[in-house]
């Protein structure tokens, strides 16, 4: 176990509150971590998160415009638009913000091939360190500058439902373009 999990620091032999463990277990990596289940972050905000801050607003702004601005036309049109403008900005706040997967499983075996020297923790099969992200991460896929942080088997999901929520506003924007 490691000393967090143990409610200990290395230099001294002085217990940590029970408060002082959950601070310390808010930053892993790179990653903030909020709202724990079980000990598993539900939320978490990667190294990048600028990017996915400047994404939602753009999201924000260029759905209001289109359906609202851009778009003279009924009502009708104006209602499908914003609720696949509202379908695609929830989506994007989901994988942006969902647990990618971090892996909080620390072991006290030996070195061996599924170590991370980095983390100090025993790795699953399919979990990477990220060196964006400076964790490992469960069924790790790429690292995301656009939502933050990594896609991983937590919030991969999430993500290709936030691609194809990406693309059927995009249709249906050029289809009521056309008409």
């Amino acid at each position: 176990m490691n000393d967090i999990e143990n409610g200990q620091i290395e230099d001294e032999d002085v217990p940590l509150s029970p408060n002082e463990v959950k601070q310390l277990k808010r930053k892993k990596g790179s990653q903030y971590c909020f709202w724990f289940r079980n000990d598993e972050p539900l939320i978490t905000i990667g190294p990048h998160w600028p990017f996915p801050l400047f994404l939602t607003v753009v999201l924000i702004l260029g759905t209001y415009y289109i359906g609202f601005i851009f778009y003279k036309s009924d009502i009708l049109f104006r209602i499908v638009q914003s609720c696949s403008g509202l379908f695609l900005i929830l989506t994007f706040l989901i994988t942006a913000l969902k647990n990618q997967g971090i892996n909080y499983k620390s072991s006290n075996t030996a070195f061996t091939e599924h170590w991370c020297s980095i983390c100090s923790m025993h790795k699953s099969k399919g979990t990477i360190h990220c060196k964006d992200c400076n964790i490992c991460i469960r069924g790790y896929d790429h690292h995301c500058i656009w939502i933050g942080k990594c896609v991983g088997e937590g919030n991969q999901f999430a993500f290709n439902v936030f691609i194809l929520a990406f693309l059927v506003f995009f249709l249906i924007n050029y289809v009521l373009l056309l008409i």
